[in-house]
């Protein structure tokens, strides 16, 4: 089914996506970007993952098999690994580069929802449907728990780390909005909180960690600023539980999906929708774009994987350079 894009006018800077190509079959639960280039890792139903180039749609490397489906995948930032969580409460670390695995560990007593590598790739968060997270530490041949934070209730759901930081965490909650905790000693850190909110399902930072998104079940996202927790704005236009939340690499745009079967697109600086998605997954579609933001990966009605077009590609702004300073010559003293 070729399902329609629409593009907004009107906003500036807008977006434009378009389907290249639906892969009936073929039926992602979980999936995750490179953070380069357009390689993406795809967790699908029956507990397989593979490795696929969104630019030829082709396989590029198939992964261990889990025992059951993986609703949870991460792609370390320097680009070396991916990580599944299942529904069996099982983890896999393995090499994105040869597909050979690193490790394994079961650490959770119920399903996972979300993994998340900090910055440094020495930390691997699991978020688990017992309402706890679960902190490894990467360093050693053996995986070793670092640290777990126990939800008492709260029900956490989507913890990432945030890009800018080796131990902050933003997870988001059921009752109110969220947390931020440092996961090297599990203290609380910061709290998410608005007035007759319904819950969070994810939270997703954008690629420099400045800024975060909440979903919740009440159609409204959030968007944060990390360094002070203040809400900058909420995003208006979805009709059921919003499940899923990503940014362009270029972080001038964010998409989230929904239960409503559709994903929209907003301007991450005017916060206006500038272009929806229908006819998608009625759970909620798993969403990325691909490192080099040139396309958009979605599942449809069906639950089929569709790639899509991004004109223009939203790649990561490169930081500007700092200019060295120049050098003063002394001036000589005049004498009278």
């Amino acid at each position: 089914m070729i399902f329609s894009a629409m593009m907004l006018v009107g906003q500036v800077p807008s977006v434009s996506i378009s389907v290249v190509k639906v892969s009936e079959g073929v039926r992602p639960v979980a999936m995750a970007p490179a953070p380069q280039g357009t390689q993406v890792v795809l967790c699908l139903e029956d507990g397989s993952v593979q490795i696929i180039d969104a630019k030829t749609r082709q396989t590029v490397r198939k992964l261990a098999k889990h025992p059951g489906p993986a609703y949870a995948a991460a792609w370390s930032r320097d680009g070396v690994w991916i990580a599944t969580g299942d529904e069996t409460g099982r983890v896999f670390i393995e090499d994105a580069r040869t597909g050979a695995k690193v490790q394994e560990y079961r650490s959770h007593t119920r399903g996972i929802q979300k993994v998340s590598f900090n910055v440094g790739r020495t930390l691997l968060a699991s978020v688990g449907k017992d309402d706890a997270i679960d902190i490894q530490d990467l360093g050693l041949n053996t995986p070793k728990e670092e640290r777990e934070i126990l939800g008492k209730g709260s029900n956490l759901y989507g913890g990432e780390f945030n890009p800018a930081s080796a131990n902050l965490i933003a997870t988001g909650i059921l009752g109110d909005v969220g947390r931020v905790y440092d996961a090297k000693t599990g203290a609380v850190v910061g709290i998410l909180s608005q007035p007759a909110n319904e819950g969070t399902f994810d939270v997703s930072y954008n690629k420099n960690g400045t800024r975060f998104v909440t979903t919740g079940r009440d159609g409204v996202s959030m968007v944060w600023d990390a360094k002070s927790r203040v809400r900058l704005a909420r995003l208006m236009g979805h009709k059921d539980w919003v499940t899923n939340a990503t940014w362009s690499p270029s972080g001038r745009f964010i998409a989230t999906s929904s239960t409503d079967r559709s994903v929209i697109f907003w301007n991450s600086t005017t916060f206006q929708k500038v272009a929806v998605l229908n006819d998608q997954n009625s759970v909620g579609s798993p969403i990325c774009f691909s490192g080099d933001g040139a396309f958009f990966l979605s599942t449809n009605v069906g639950g089929s994987l569709v790639v899509h077009s991004v004109s223009p590609s939203q790649p990561a702004v490169a930081a500007p350079v700092a200019k060295k300073p120049a050098k003063r010559t002394a001036r000589k003293k005049r004498r009278g």
